[in-house]
């Protein structure tokens, strides 16, 4: 939250596309410091962001559907030509088989053609393959059905697999649950195509000591050539 006393700590990075779970919606900055905006959500200071920089062109797919409340298709049109999924994943009261990755299970379902090009499904998924057989849960869909159904198109996590590290494992939390230090968990994650896979040249998480001050969520940055 309160993103426009936050931003210029990740413009030190020089990002060309971004995106910010939890962001208030951009009608609220008092400055423009981004090429492109794109905005989704029902609380003006608490919504999904995403940002474009320098020479890089976004617009909404015109696949959007409003009964996904925090997932937003994108459309990047310059310099690159690829589709883009982001996502903040949020409990669901009303109907629990939606909770977290379940909703995000459902979206990409509804989703799929944007796959028929190359694609980034990125955000905050607010879960881990840890938690897929809690019970009682009874989710639409777990993280290992998100991550198959994925597999098929040939997307995979850059953090996962420029590693080699198996989902469940992970060494770089991206949360500190209430900013604590002894509640670590990788909840944050960036997918894409194997044609950009092939291209990263680097794969990161920001640590704790650097940005808690800001969020209980770390960074997660990709480079590619």
């Amino acid at each position: 939250m309160a993103f426009r006393k936050k931003y210029p700590a990740i413009l030190s990075y020089d990002p060309n596309i971004l995106i910010v779970p939890e962001c208030e919606n951009p009608d609220l900055f008092d400055s423009t410091f981004y090429t492109g905006a794109l905005w989704i959500g029902k609380n003006q200071h608490k919504g999904l962001g995403v940002f474009s920089f320098h020479d890089y062109e976004i617009s909404t797919h015109e696949s959007y559907s409003g009964d996904f409340l925090y997932a937003l298709p994108v459309q990047l049109e310059s310099p690159e030509n690829l589709n883009l999924i982001a996502f903040w994943a949020m409990n669901n009261l009303r109907d629990p088989g939606r909770r977290y990755i379940g909703e995000v299970w459902r979206a990409l379902g509804y989703y799929q053609n944007l796959f028929d090009s190359p694609a980034v499904v990125a955000g905050d998924f607010n879960w881990n393959i840890i938690w897929d057989h809690r019970p009682k849960m009874d989710l639409y869909g777990d993280f290992a059905d998100v991550t198959a159904f994925l597999g098929r198109y040939d997307v995979q996590s850059l953090y996962h697999a420029s590693a080699g590290i198996p989902f469940g494992r992970e060494p770089d939390p991206t949360l500190y649950h209430r900013k604590n230090r002894l509640k670590p968990y990788h909840v944050d994650y960036i997918f894409s195509s194997s044609d950009l896979l092939c291209r990263m040249e680097s794969m990161t998480v920001g640590g704790y000591d650097e940005w808690i001050t800001l969020s209980d969520h770390m960074p997660v940055m990709a480079t590619f050539q």
